[in-house]
């Protein structure tokens, strides 16, 4: 009797520490699309935040509509960004801001997966696609695919 409650107490312990580690996870992947994508590519237009979450081997890949892919570095990305700014669409106005619904978000050891749904002005505008791999240094975002709704 003795061992089986042990058992159970041992598993609820261990049950209880994964649990706590993988919501420590979560909170870090999305700690890191709310700074690096979210703040620093869509609202505010900030290379540094950028910088912090994406890997320097980003990709983002745009589906064009004769069937091709785009395939945008983080360089071409940091570009958009760039001419956003330059435009004056950032950093975004009060009421214009871009914000995210997170969807799914699939951990598996160092490897993320997440589907978010991109919203601006009450619509539903994207929905994002991203994968992350964990580094040493923290979570990095490592690709990007997205569809347009209403396509």
């Amino acid at each position: 009797m003795k061992k089986i409650i042990l058992s159970i107490v041992l598993s609820v312990i261990g049950f209880s520490a994964y649990a706590q580690s993988d919501h420590k996870e979560l909170e870090a992947i999305k700690k890191v699309i709310n700074v690096a994508y979210l703040q620093g590519v869509q609202n505010i237009g900030d290379m540094e935040k950028i910088d912090s979450g994406f890997h320097p081997d980003f990709r983002m890949q745009v589906l064009e509509k004769d069937g091709s892919l785009n395939n945008v570095s983080l360089k071409g990305f940091k570009k958009r960004v760039k001419t956003n700014i330059d435009k004056g669409i950032l950093p975004r106005a009060e009421g214009k801001q871009v914000s995210i619904n997170f969807l799914d978000i699939n951990v598996e050891q160092y490897v993320a997966a997440i589907k978010m749904e991109y919203i601006q002005e009450g619509k539903s505008v994207y929905i994002d696609y991203m994968q992350l791999y964990k580094f040493p240094d923290g979570w990095k975002i490592v690709n990007k695919i997205y569809y347009t709704v209403g396509d």
